[in-house]
């Protein structure tokens, strides 16, 4: 039949060598493709992932030093604001004193007694202004040196060579003048004396120190 005869046929024929070699190297080249086409892609995504670990840490390094930057400036914040509250309240004390002052001033009957430097501090100068009918008084320093440390000056009402502590005081700042207020100075004296000396901290029984300023009344 024709079926077999075909059959016949192809079986005699055989494919030559070189429609062997020529599928060959269409099937090689078929596997170095597929191949290539995944070092590719595989290539791609680690590409990718190196990226984003490059960006996240440069993310993360910027936040970081943002976030010292910021640190920073709210302590520089907080130390203007410490130091403003300073200013502030030395402000509010000067007005106090002032204040103080003015009150005193306006009493009906007032004593003012200037004091001099002595040789230890020659060129110091002060004064009280003492209200006798309420008892208080208010003291103004100048040119007085700072306290050492564990010293205070100690102020003294003189009566016939009778020291009486009238309180001590301490000295910050001896280019501005100091004010302290005497609160108890009970003393209806006409004739007195006011010396400051330096004494050891929260004052003597006793002058012992060098005497700084001295007036009389």
């Amino acid at each position: 039949s024709i079926a077999s005869e075909m059959a016949l046929l192809a079986y005699d024929q055989k494919p030559s060598e070189s429609v062997k070699e020529q599928l060959l190297e269409m099937a090689w080249a078929s596997v170095h493709a597929r191949g290539g086409s995944a070092n590719v892609h595989y290539l791609s995504r680690y590409r990718i992932s190196a990226a984003a670990a490059v960006l996240f840490l440069v993310s993360s390094l910027g936040l970081f030093f943002f976030n010292q930057n910021l640190e920073t400036d709210l302590e520089t914040q907080k130390e203007l604001v410490v130091q403003k509250e300073n200013t502030i309240r030395i402000l509010e004390t000067e007005v106090e004193q002032k204040s103080e002052l003015l009150a005193i001033l306006e009493a009906r009957d007032v004593d003012l007694i200037l004091m001099d430097g002595l040789e230890v501090n020659p060129n110091g100068f002060g004064k009280v202004v003492w209200d006798k009918e309420n008892g208080q008084a208010l003291l103004q320093v100048a040119n007085m040196p700072a306290v050492p440390t564990a010293k205070e000056y100690q102020l003294w009402f003189v009566i016939n060579n009778q020291p009486f502590s009238a309180g001590v005081f301490a000295v910050n700042d001896p280019e501005r003048d100091n004010f302290f207020k005497i609160q108890e100075l009970n003393q209806s004296a006409s004739q007195g004396a006011f010396a400051i000396t330096l004494e050891p901290e929260g004052g003597s029984p006793q002058p012992t120190g060098d005497m700084y300023m001295l007036g009389a009344m």
